[in-house]
């Protein structure tokens, strides 16, 4: 590549997602038409920032989140796209960064990032190197504990009964 040909695709959706940019989302997709449903989200779930941070990730870090049309939104949009990716080092989940955003930098938009994350289905059991799940780091904010305890139990709820209705196939961990 040379240097008039711009931004790499990578490039692009990591600076999305930092500044909350959703038209290189929509750039990327559009320059991926041809490309089915899961080499899209393979991409997408593939890219990364220089320290293993995975897209929504560097939404949680940098609060791309909750405007009308924003850059979280978008990638969730997209179909089988992995939403409880863990960071290289702490092997933290997106939800992990959105609850010490919360606690340290907004605790509004990182309540409504939680909130927004809980929706679309990430895991709030899962728990990072630490052993720590995200509830278990939130200070003083009964909103995101809140919301946090109510995604557990939803999927918990649907676990149970989708292992009545399978009796026994796959794993309790298996994800769509």
């Amino acid at each position: 590549m040379t240097d008039d040909e711009g931004a790499s695709p990578r490039e692009l959706v990591v600076e999305a997602c930092r500044r909350d940019q959703p038209h290189l989302i929509e750039q990327v997709l559009s320059d991926m038409d041809s490309k089915s449903n899961e080499e899209v989200a393979e991409f997408f779930n593939g890219v990364t920032d220089a320290l293993g941070n995975h897209a929504l990730h560097i939404c949680s870090l940098y609060g791309s989140c909750c405007n009308p049309d924003d850059v979280m939104d978008a990638l969730f949009d997209i179909q089988f796209f992995e939403c409880d990716p863990l960071t290289r080092m702490d092997k933290d989940t997106p939800l992990h960064l959105a609850v010490r955003y919360a606690n340290d930098k907004d605790k509004e938009l990182g309540t409504e990032m939680v909130k927004m994350m809980c929706e679309a289905g990430c895991d709030p059991r899962v728990r990072n190197k630490h052993g720590q799940k995200p509830a278990e780091l939130v200070f003083d904010n009964t909103e995101i504990k809140s919301a946090l305890a109510q995604a557990e139990y939803i999927l918990a709820e649907g676990m149970r009964e989708d292992a009545v209705e399978d009796e026994g196939e796959g794993s309790a961990s298996d994800s769509d």
